[in-house]
């Protein structure tokens, strides 16, 4: 099965959206997979502002000053907003909805803007200890955006200049010393070695995203036709079957067995065979349902999984497919086609469903092939009694 990734809505705000691109070409999966990362750990959240807001207590108690107790209280009030934002995400995340995710980044930055602006203010006091005490948290700080921060290496890099650049432009005008200049030009170094070294982390872990998601496609897909293998079917089939039997249009797996594909494989070699079995996924993934999952067991063995509103048009699919796929192919020679249908009753494992389904194709291949047959047992009400043309009784059985 795929990774349990929680789900977060990539931002609307255009700076925002532009902080946390990662300037990449990557499918929205993956970039809110990185977004991801950047919400994973609340613990790193409060030990950063629980490390400022002790300077801060410090700061009030030894400078009692308005600017003190004015940072300290937007400071805790930030940290407060910031917990409850979390909290927020991961309950639309437990419910099942995508969490917001704009509000979250810009109170990192703002908070990364209060981080400096206490860092001048402690280093302007006048203070040693306030003077020491505050860089120095403040360069811990920034060390944890960098190895926390590197899936959005332009957020990364908002947040290390709002927090360590306004110390380096105050020492000369603090000081009246143009010497101090030389601090702001190492602050700017800084960001340009920060910036290289998020970019690389930032790519290193995108090359590990895109490897294991290839590992989870080849795993659960078919390498010569590119639809579900018997993995990926049996995956989607107990997520479909989790808790009765799919929801109000229930679900039906449609099995299906072409008809002469050995002489295929015989009259013109298995790379024929191959480019026939190809063709024939696409014809089958373009005449079912959108919503509907198609999937290759293996040889000539294909499986289409219907589920949702349009589950009952099952047999109206499967007669659907048999004349799609006995149309003629650049091949020069054709195949025909047998299908069973198999419906899920509450309680079904998806092996039985998969049985049934098979039980009904062995049916349909001893009836004479090129037909479909189902369990009327089994099969809703109305499902398939009305496929239009059907070629009589003859051509359709219901067992």
């Amino acid at each position: 099965m795929p990774d349990a990734t929680p789900t977060y809505l990539l931002p609307r705000a255009a700076l925002l959206r532009w902080l946390v691109d990662p300037s990449l070409d990557l499918p929205d999966n993956l970039r809110i997979r990185l977004l991801t990362t950047l919400m994973s750990s609340a613990a790193s959240l409060v030990i950063g502002a629980v490390a400022m807001l002790i300077i801060e207590v410090a700061a009030v108690i030894r400078h009692p000053a308005p600017a003190f107790l004015w940072l300290l209280a937007a400071d805790a009030g930030l940290l407060a907003l910031r917990l409850v934002l979390v909290a927020r995400s991961r309950r639309a995340i437990a419910a099942g909805r995508p969490a917001p995710t704009d509000l979250l980044l810009a109170s990192s930055l703002a908070w990364a803007a209060l981080v400096g602006i206490a860092t001048v203010l402690c280093f302007t006091s006048g203070d040693p200890l306030l003077q020491v005490l505050a860089p120095l948290t403040m360069m811990g700080i920034l060390s944890g955006i960098v190895t926390r921060n590197y899936a959005a290496p332009r957020h990364a890099l908002a947040m290390i200049v709002l927090c360590d650049l306004p110390l380096k432009l105050m020492l000369p005008l603090h000081y009246g010393d143009p010497w101090f200049l030389i601090g702001a030009v190492q602050g700017l170094l800084f960001v340009v070695a920060m910036r290289v070294t998020t970019v690389r982390l930032n790519r290193t872990y995108v090359e590990v995203l895109l490897a294991k998601q290839e590992n989870q496609r080849r795993a659960t897909h078919d390498a010569l036709t590119g639809l579900r293998n018997r993995t990926g079917l049996m995956d989607d089939l107990a997520d479909r079957l989790q808790g009765g039997v799919g929801g109000v249009g229930g679900v039906a797996l449609l099995y299906l067995d072409l008809d002469g594909f050995k002489a295929v494989n015989d009259c013109l070699g298995h790379a024929a065979g191959d480019t026939l079995l190809v063709q024939v996924a696409g014809r089958i993934s373009a005449a079912i349902p959108a919503e509907w999952r198609a999937a290759r067991l293996g040889g000539d063995e294909f499986v289409v999984l219907a589920s949702g509103d349009r589950t009952h048009e099952a047999a109206i699919v499967a007669a659907r497919l048999i004349d799609v796929v006995k149309a003629p192919y650049d091949l020069g020679i054709g195949v025909g086609l047998s299908i069973g249908i198999g419906w899920a009753t509450p309680g079904m494992t998806p092996d039985a469903l998969l049985a049934e389904a098979d039980a009904a194709l062995y049916r349909a291949k001893a009836a004479g092939k090129g037909r479909l047959m189902t369990s009327g047992a089994h099969a809703p009400s109305g499902a398939g009694a009305t496929v239009p043309g059907l070629r009589a009784a003859a051509r359709v059985g219901w067992a």
